[in-house]
């Protein structure tokens, strides 16, 4: 599951010029006030004067660091999720037998509620990729993480005997993020949205039809 640090973290190597900890830590203010300010009110409401309010820091010392309110955009979800992967990493490395892994990985997977900071940034993002090649990269390195985590559970338990092999690893992950994807949007809906409990149990629903094996459901816990 475990990834070379520079893959796991795109942001470093798209990072303004923050070479020593002061102009690190001074690069991490900005994206916890981009981070807030995204999550109230959206990129498009967002000022870069704002941004620099909140960091208490001026707009060209934001501007140092930073091109546009795009790149703004699209580094501080790399800088969060980031700190989600390792999150989850750090959790699932804590849990044993691959269907609990799998069970928890969907929960880590999906929004807590339509507030949730990490999927307002995906969202705004998401919008922004069908319109520019460069963002729609950059947003599949990122998933292509999760993927990898995926496959590396779905991996493990082949070989522990509790999934039955795929017919295609590659493409059960890709399929599966596409349907927590879908899951996540309806969870992030402002009206009539499924508990986060009912869409894992929906998530996990699918893993047993493709990964049981002879048919044989999946333990409950």
């Amino acid at each position: 599951m475990q990834k070379e640090e520079a893959s796991a973290n795109p942001a470093v190597r798209r990072r303004g010029p923050a070479s020593t900890e002061n102009g690190q830590r001074s690069r991490d203010r900005i994206l916890n006030a981009a981070l807030d300010l995204i999550t109230e009110v959206g990129i498009d409401q967002v000022r870069v004067a704002e941004i620099a309010r909140r960091a208490e820091m001026s707009s060209g010392q934001v501007m140092y660091y930073f091109t546009s309110k795009e790149h703004i955009l699209l580094e501080t979800l790399a800088w969060r999720d980031h700190q989600d992967l390792i999150r989850t990493r750090a959790a699932l490395a804590k849990v044993t037998g691959a269907w609990r892994q799998l069970e928890r990985f969907i929960g880590f997977y999906l929004p807590a509620g339509p507030a949730d900071p990490s999927w307002i940034l995906w969202m705004e993002a998401w919008a922004r990729a069908p319109h520019n090649r460069k963002v729609s990269q950059f947003l599949e390195e990122l998933l292509a993480l999760w993927r990898d985590d995926l496959a590396a559970i779905v991996a493990r338990g082949v070989q522990e005997g509790a999934f039955a092999p795929p017919a295609a690893i590659d493409d059960f992950t890709l399929r599966f993020a596409a349907l927590l994807d879908g899951l996540a949007i309806l969870r992030l809906r402002q009206m009539h949205q499924p508990s986060r409990k009912r869409l894992i149990e929906l998530a996990m629903i699918t893993a047993r039809a493709e990964l049981s094996r002879d048919g044989a459901a999946a333990p409950a816990d």
